[in-house]
């Protein structure tokens, strides 16, 4: 456990590195908008994204049964990870109305689709849990 918490240490201030090098050879012109993206990105987090989270995990610790709370919380990580990547390219920003192949897909139906069977095999696992706890209790 501890070479894997080194491992992610590791990982994490490289990707820091990354994006203070970015930072770094930017044009000094480009400071301000990035200094202003930086504080909005710090406020949405710390007011948006920090207490929705808290509720959200209040209310599965409050709601579900705990045999079932490791699944719900995993899917639900994975459900926000994947509508936060899919939800440019669902709202169509950045769409071009005379580039069509621009955004080919029905990105909507899929994000629909996915979370179907983040939904699924969440399901399933509860399930399995449930019957190996049933099958020890015999």
């Amino acid at each position: 456990m501890r070479l894997l918490r080194i491992l992610l240490l590791a990982g994490g201030l490289a990707l820091v590195a990354y994006g203070v090098s970015g930072w770094v050879e930017a044009p000094v012109t480009e400071l301000a908008g990035r200094l202003a993206f930086a504080a909005a990105v710090l406020v949405a987090h710390d007011f948006v994204v920090v207490p929705l989270v808290l509720a959200v995990g209040a209310l599965v610790t409050r709601y579900i049964p705990a045999p079932a709370r490791t699944p719900a919380r995993t899917a639900l990580v994975i459900a926000a990870a994947v509508s936060a990547v899919a939800l440019p390219f669902v709202i169509g920003a950045g769409r071009i109305a005379d580039n069509p192949s621009a955004f080919p897909q029905h990105y909507g139906r899929n994000l629909l689709l996915i979370l179907a069977i983040v939904a699924a095999a969440t399901g399933a696992w509860i399930a399995a849990g449930w019957l190996r706890r049933r099958g020890r209790a015999r």
